[in-house]
């Protein structure tokens, strides 16, 4: 009766069958999706009671919300795989899961979200995949988005997946991704939905078809928006010297904000956020950043989806 797997992503969340049949007729666009419970929970933690990373994973181990071991979570991993899944069936290719950029949600600071609230935005893990003629977007990582968007709402153990398409618009898919029941919701589902083919003696047949001439976008040609946390020599004429090294590589700065000062040791944190760049162009201008005697250290980059 063929391969059923409505419980791979999303859990009690109905999602692999209108993949499958009621979006069909779109061209899917873009889709952007909490899938992974466990991170959203850390993550809701870490912005409403401002702790860090490792207590609010130690509440959520001690909840059972995370595994003993709970790398593949944090680090993004079982996102990536559940992308894969979405990203295929969304863009009628194979997108495996080393295609896809994975970054995880363990260098976040209680600091980045105090940031954050203050210039208007959430800090969640996104699964992105994204599709622009022949070519393809696939990437998890942390992400700032708007704080008045329906994913920045989205808090505790649930998912979320926005989904566009060029007919239906947006539309959002939202409820409890994992756990005993939900799953089981979506297990018994597709078990009814073969014993009820079977008897009526109806086929099943993969609808799931390959288009040929579609590539995935490498990371370092993706374009966004950045944030970025530095602490830096507290004299003047530093501003000066990392603006030039942003705009070398064409980053534009959209704002800075100077927060904390340490009379002590005479540094200063600065906050900064960037307009649209391109991946391989930040990377390379964090590296002579880091270079910089009057850098002391790049604490976090993190990228804006607006």
């Amino acid at each position: 009766m063929g391969l059923r797997y409505e419980a791979s992503v999303g859990g009690g969340i109905p999602l692999i069958a209108p993949f499958q049949h009621d979006l069909v007729a779109n061209e899917i666009s873009g889709i952007y999706a909490i899938i992974n419970g466990t991170t959203n929970y850390i993550l809701t933690r870490m912005a409403k009671d401002g702790v860090d990373f490792p207590s609010a994973l130690s509440k959520a181990q001690e909840l059972g919300y995370a595994e003993p071991n709970p790398q593949d979570d944090v680090e993004g991993i079982d996102a990536t795989y559940k992308l894969a899944i979405l990203a295929s069936l969304a863009f009628w290719t194979q997108v495996r899961p080393e295609d896809i950029y994975c970054e995880g949600i363990s260098r976040l600071s209680s600091r980045d979200f105090r940031y954050a609230q203050e210039l208007g935005f959430a800090i969640k893990l996104l699964a992105i995949a994204k599709q622009s003629d022949k070519s393809i977007e696939v990437r998890v990582h942390p992400v700032f988005i708007p704080e008045d968007t329906l994913l920045a709402k989205v808090d505790g153990v649930y998912n979320a997946i926005l989904v566009e398409g060029d007919l239906v618009g947006k539309v959002l898919f939202f409820g409890e991704g994992a756990g005993a029941q939900p799953t089981s919701s979506a297990v018994i589902a597709d078990v009814v939905s073969s014993a009820q083919k079977i008897a009526r003696g109806i086929g099943s047949k993969a609808k799931w078809r390959l288009e040929p001439g579609k590539t995935v976008k490498p990371m370092s040609e993706v374009e966004t928006r950045y944030y970025l946390r530095m602490n830096i020599a507290d004299r003047p004429g530093v501003l000066a010297q990392i603006s030039r090294v942003l705009g070398d590589h064409l980053i534009s700065i959209a704002s800075v904000i100077q927060k904390e000062t340490d009379s002590v040791t005479q540094t200063a944190e600065i906050v900064i956020m960037t307009h649209p760049a391109k991946e391989a162009a930040m990377q390379q201008a964090l590296e002579e950043l880091a270079n910089l005697a009057v850098v002391r250290e790049i604490s976090n980059f993190i990228r804006v989806e607006a």
